[in-house]
């Protein structure tokens, strides 16, 4: 009887540690589909860089006519996909086009009759974001396609701000693990910044003052995620904080020599990745604005062309 007592503990202790790995291992490799990340990637572009422009026009731009100049300096070279997809279209809610990445001469038309237009203007002004299902030519394909659009309210000029999806960009795409996600999503919303910040350096090279100003405005309210990450820096190549998301008090301070918490000079590091090869990612530690503490940090920096500035943002999460 004690046997198979033992026996039978033994067993029951193996079935449970076999569970426990099959399903860690099923949870590591579950595979995200391709349209779930790209929808993903595209609200948290949106978001992030209708923060920023919100943030520029409710501190430093009040008339919409500067507005909409710098929305055009901002998003008309901004890409966050390959192939000159992921562009961005600036709307107002009384029907005129702002500005269009894809389309320059809809800048000015009047087309509140255009269907999905009305749609568009109805979930900014009564919802404040969501998506909108139409067909629209791809400026790639020249055909008519199916399109996916999420837009998002300017309050504070009365627009809205918008990016989207063609049917053919799901064809042949693999999912992704989370892990794979969550870099792809940090790249590209980097990327739009660094392209959005470039593009504002250029139109304002004759006013630095105002590009400083509009980069610390660009990140001061702008989080994209739901856990605390997911705000911007900006450095420049000499280690000084120029614009900060999550601690503006660091703004002037030259952290050149700063060390984590495993003695790696962090702010080194980033400038390294991107003097050598213009982005990447580079893990560190650093303070989690989020719980105090410091965390095992992965973040993605670009250089801002045009500048010897470099924007990035990351994520925290366990290490060892």
């Amino acid at each position: 009887m004690k046997k198979r007592l033992l026996f039978l503990i033994f067993t029951l202790v193996v079935v449970v540690v076999t569970s426990c790995k099959f399903n860690n291992e099923t949870a590591s490799e579950a595979i995200i589909p391709y349209q779930n990340i790209l929808e993903s990637t595209i609200i948290s572009n949106v978001v992030c860089m209708g923060s920023a422009l919100n943030s520029v026009y409710i501190d430093l731009i009040p008339d919409s006519v500067g507005r909409a100049n710098f929305a055009d300096a901002m998003l008309s070279n901004t890409r966050f996909f390959p192939d000159d997809q992921g562009y961005f279209y600036v709307e107002s809610l009384s029907g005129y086009c702002i500005m269009d990445a894809a389309v320059p001469d809809l800048k000015g038309v009047f087309h509140p009759d255009k269907s999905y237009i009305r749609e568009m203007i109805d979930v900014a002004r009564y919802r404040g974001y969501g998506w909108v299902n139409y067909s629209f030519n791809n400026p790639q394909t020249q055909k008519t396609e199916k399109k996916s659009g999420w837009v998002r309210v300017l309050s504070s000029a009365q627009w809205y701000l918008g990016s989207g999806y063609y049917a053919s960009e799901l064809d042949g795409k693999p999912g992704m693990t989370e892990i794979a996600r969550e870099d792809f999503e940090y790249q590209t919303v980097v990327h739009s910044m660094a392209q959005g910040m470039a593009g504002v350096s250029a139109a304002y090279a004759s006013d630095s003052e105002f590009v400083s100003d509009a980069y610390k405005a660009m990140v001061h309210h702008n989080i994209f995620n739901s856990h605390g990450s997911g705000y911007f820096f900006v450095y420049n190549l000499q280690g000084v904080v120029i614009a900060h998301g999550a601690t503006p008090a660091l703004e002037g301070k030259n952290l050149i020599d700063y060390q984590d918490a495993k003695g790696n000079f962090v702010i080194q590091r980033l400038i390294d990745k991107v003097v050598n090869e213009g982005a990447g990612f580079v893990d560190y530690y650093w303070l989690d604005p989020a719980d105090q503490q410091v965390e095992g940090k992965r973040a993605y920096v670009e250089k801002i062309e045009g500048t010897d500035c470099f924007v990035g943002s990351g994520f925290y999460h366990v290490t060892d």
